[in-house]
């Protein structure tokens, strides 16, 4: 696969470390806590096993609990505060319970390991259907992060018989676009999450392109086209954008789409067929929030965190407009 479409692990773990920028859009209001959408989004299923697995993830806004800690960690499932992560069925009914170790860096809490009420062997294997994870501080609950799980038939001949199973829900709905400390100067970036959906555990590259267009006139302002690699898993998506116009082999900056105010689309194409469209609105030469990442629309419980470079700065999440059929 080519270099300039990288299809990699979840990035999240740099962006919050990194310095950052001069033209942030961040929200005033008191702080909420949440759990970030970038980390949610590295949990996953076993193909073969229907398990949940989920690895570290990141919490904002906190609370210092009142239960002194007899570790390193202010939540700790023997000693400490409690921090919950419950699989429930849409119903409401409680599956599992992930009691999470938790630390706190700077403001953004590290959640790097839990324990699992009454044990592994505990674990149920999740079937197809709707499922919601439940955090809760104490039992009280914070944040919601809904999915659902759906099956296919092995038709491998290579692997024994059986189900294969599949995660869904935000890596179908969405794309991000990204530019470095929200700098104008720096390059702009779109991601998206792909998958195979098939019952033979196998990878393949396929050709993509991608194009930034202005509606008003239809200009495509900036593409990328290459090479990615799909498999029966959700991987990250990287598109790095050049010119349509100008030096060719740079990269499109962002101060060339803030410019000017109006209505955009980011379009993928894989394999020669339309995959989604991405439409969002640059006024007063900013990139507009829309859904579940506009604060004051949203309810808290569901509200998207993106909590980048210890909250200063942030990314975009665009609501994907899926091809017809």
């Amino acid at each position: 696969m080519k270099r300039k479409a990288i299809v990699a692990a979840l990035l999240f773990t740099s962006m919050i470390v990194c310095s950052c920028c001069v033209h942030a859009q961040t929200v005033s209001q008191a702080c909420q806590p949440g759990i970030s959408f970038w980390s949610l989004l590295s949990a996953g299923i076993g193909y073969q096993d229907g398990t949940l697995n989920v690895n570290k993830l990141y919490a904002v806004c906190l609370p210092t609990p009142a239960k002194p800690s007899g570790s390193n960690f202010p939540y700790d499932p023997d000693a400490g505060g409690k921090l919950t992560m419950t699989v429930k069925t849409a119903g409401g009914k409680p599956l599992n319970t992930y009691v999470w170790y938790a630390e706190n860096f700077s403001g953004l809490w590290e959640m790097s390991r839990y324990k699992i009420m009454g044990g592994y062997e505990a674990v149920k294997p999740l079937g197809a259907g709707d499922f919601v994870l439940e955090f809760a501080i104490e039992e009280r609950p914070f944040y919601r992060f809904p999915f659902s799980v759906s099956q296919v038939k092995s038709d491998d001949p290579y692997q024994p018989p059986g189900t294969r199973y599949f995660i869904e829900g935000p890596w179908n709905e969405y794309g991000n676009l990204f530019y470095q400390r929200n700098d104008p100067q720096s390059s702009l970036r779109f991601s998206t999450w792909v998958q195979e959906k098939t019952g033979k555990d196998a990878k393949r590259s396929v050709p993509y392109k991608v194009e930034l267009t202005r509606l008003k006139d239809g200009k495509i302002l900036a593409e990328d086209a290459a090479t990615l690699r799909l498999e029966p898993r959700w991987r990250q998506a990287d598109f790095s954008l050049q010119p349509t116009s100008g030096e060719k082999n740079t990269y499109f900056k962002a101060g060339e789409l803030l410019r000017e105010d109006g209505l955009y689309r980011v379009r993928l194409m894989i394999d020669s067929q339309l995959y989604g469209d991405y439409p969002f609105e640059v006024k007063g030469g900013r990139i507009q929030f829309q859904g579940k990442q506009i604060r004051e629309k949203t309810d808290p419980m569901n509200y998207l965190v993106d909590y980048l470079y210890g909250g200063r700065y942030t990314s975009w999440w665009i609501q994907r407009q899926r091809a017809v059929k």
